[in-house]
């Protein structure tokens, strides 16, 4: 009996030394919708930082992040919560409220209950390190969470492309359907027209249409093509704005 004592006393005491990120306070992670229409600020925290994780069971990317930012909560249990929203589909009630066109995507507020920002999942992470100082998320080649930046790149690059995927499946915009299959404008020639490059997409049922220089975005709105107040985002941009602005 003594022998069977000490070996498991060994073995927890093996266990809790192999065991690495061991933290006596389970992580921070929560799942605060599936497809419906959530208020993030209800589920804030106050005096940590929570972050947003938009994501879909079928996004490969997304599941490979699932456990890094576990990882990530449970070693910083009293600064970081992890809010994540279950998007399902491009036409859940929630995508359509956050207006989600690629995944990953996240948002990060502070412990001050303020947004600070809003983006892929490499930009936020990014942003997020640096809200923890000296505490690493992006490791040395040692360290076993220095698998995050490759997984962080390959989610960027599947954004894209599932941003694109999503824009063919989806039903043909106003725009488009104005036109008969041809083009609202004629390829833009950004050389000829240096000062105003077309870098801006704007939000048309549901889907992206572009890209068009502010020209032609004030020609759509003298047309009655488009709404001063649709919604439009530059190239690489995660927020979104008004066409109102844009033209201003």
């Amino acid at each position: 009996m003594r022998v069977i004592k000490a070996r498991a006393s060994a073995l927890i005491l093996t266990l809790l030394v192999l065991a690495p990120g061991f933290s006596a306070h389970a992580a921070d992670v929560q799942t605060i919708t599936h497809g419906r229409e959530v208020d993030l600020e209800e589920h804030l925290v106050p005096g940590k930082y929570v972050l947003f994780d938009f994501y879909a069971d079928w996004c490969g990317p997304c599941r490979a992040l699932e456990p890094q930012l576990r990882d990530l909560a449970g070693r910083h249990v009293d600064e970081l919560a992890i809010r994540k929203v279950d998007i399902i589909n491009w036409d859940s009630a929630v995508s359509r409220q956050y207006r989600v066109s690629s995944i990953p995507y996240m948002i990060l507020y502070g412990p001050d209950g303020v947004r600070v920002v809003a983006g892929d999942a490499h930009s936020v992470m990014r942003r997020l390190q640096s809200a923890l100082g000296s505490r690493k998320i992006f490791s040395t080649p040692g360290d076993r969470s220095s698998s995050l930046v490759p997984l962080l790149a390959i989610a960027a690059i599947f954004a894209v492309v599932v941003g694109l995927v999503a824009r063919k499946r989806r039903t043909p915009t106003t725009v488009t359907a104005q036109t008969n299959s041809t083009p609202i404008f004629p390829p833009v020639d950004t050389a000829a027209d240096p000062g105003d490059p077309a870098i801006w997409f704007v939000l048309l049922q549901g889907s992206l249409d572009g890209p068009f220089t502010r020209q032609q975005l004030g020609e759509l709105v003298h047309r009655g093509t488009i709404e001063r107040s649709s919604t439009a985002r530059r190239r690489g941009d995660a927020s979104w704005t008004s066409i109102d602005d844009v033209l201003d």
